[in-house]
């Protein structure tokens, strides 16, 4: 069984029919990866909530999608961030934020943190997975006991898979951004980059893409471009694969997340990229043809490694 620790935060996800949803990109992630690897990986999703009723209904709804909350912490003092979203004609969207009371961001001040920390040095997982939001929404000493824990994880012979995701809003000033981009990429044995992150994070000025990566050669690259080819970097060999166009785009919140985690479940089996990549693809186009971050899905991955529609929906929320 694999086992693989998600770091990072759940939100609670306004909706617009009042019904209680819970997103965020890390746990986005955690969730479809468990859904298609089911009793194949043990998925833990580690972050912090409160002790309020809401982080009690956040709590149960965890438990039900079948994540391992060994290492979720309570704050007495705090709750969970909240974001709205507005999504526009093409099924773009826009973030609305309120994190000031968000429990994930005060994680390592919290005393049982050293559990965690504990399991990263031991290599208690095979796989690591954090974001640049991860990364962002700590303090920085919070993030230097953090990074120093993935560098310990590293020297264990675990592995790290790292995505992009950047948030300007997040960050202090885009060199602290930078600075903490190269440090992840050095630690990265799997990337998931899109383009408009790296832009954003690195400016137009900087190389084109490929060339960018290539100096990270100890990682296996999958650079996401919208409607246009996925690229795959391994080993400087580079590989590109068309995007088929969505048949329905409704709200394309969490499809990142979700290509993510499609991609894995193939790879971490079989670590052939081409039907992790398909994988992937469908199972973004899945999640942008409905609304929110985590909808009704109809992917599995069986015991033979091939992708097949399950008998119902998976949908726990």
């Amino acid at each position: 069984m694999i086992k693989v620790a998600f770091f990072g935060e759940a939100m609670h996800e306004l909706s617009l029919n009042n019904e209680l949803c819970f997103g965020g990109d890390i746990y986005n992630s955690a969730v479809y990866l468990k859904r298609l690897l089911m009793n194949n990986a043990e998925v833990y999703f580690v972050s912090a909530i409160g002790s309020d009723e809401l982080s009690t209904q956040a709590y149960t709804r965890f438990k039900k999608q079948e994540l391992n909350l060994q290492y979720l912490l309570r704050s007495k003092g705090r709750t969970l961030g909240a974001y709205g979203i507005v999504v526009d004609d093409t099924g773009e969207r826009t973030f609305h934020y309120d994190r000031r009371d968000s429990a994930a961001r005060a994680y390592f001040k919290l005393a049982p943190q050293q559990h965690f920390l504990a399991a990263l040095e031991r290599k208690q997982f095979d796989y690591l997975y954090f974001s640049a939001i991860s990364l962002a929404i700590l303090d920085e000493q919070s993030r230097e006991l953090f990074m120093a824990a993935v560098a310990a994880y590293k020297g264990a012979g675990g592995k790290v898979i790292f995505d992009s995701n950047y948030r300007a809003v997040l960050w202090q000033n885009k060199a602290t951004a930078q600075k903490c981009y190269k440090q992840a990429y050095a630690f990265a044995d799997i990337l998931l980059v899109t383009d408009d992150d790296h832009f954003g994070v690195f400016g137009s000025a900087s190389p084109q893409l490929v060339s960018f990566y290539q100096a990270y050669a100890h990682s296996l690259v999958i650079i996401k471009q919208g409607v246009n080819d996925t690229l795959v970097l391994q080993q400087q060999l580079l590989n590109r694969y068309p995007v088929e166009p969505a048949k329905r785009v409704v709200d394309t919140t969490g499809a990142g997340d979700a290509f993510a985690a499609g991609f894995l479940a193939e790879y971490l089996i079989t670590q052939q990229c081409e039907q992790a990549v398909n994988t992937a693809q469908q199972l973004a186009a899945q999640v942008i043809a409905a609304t929110g971050a985590i909808v009704a899905t109809t992917l599995t991955i069986t015991t033979s490694n091939q992708l097949s529609p399950s008998e119902q929906d998976t949908d726990y929320e």
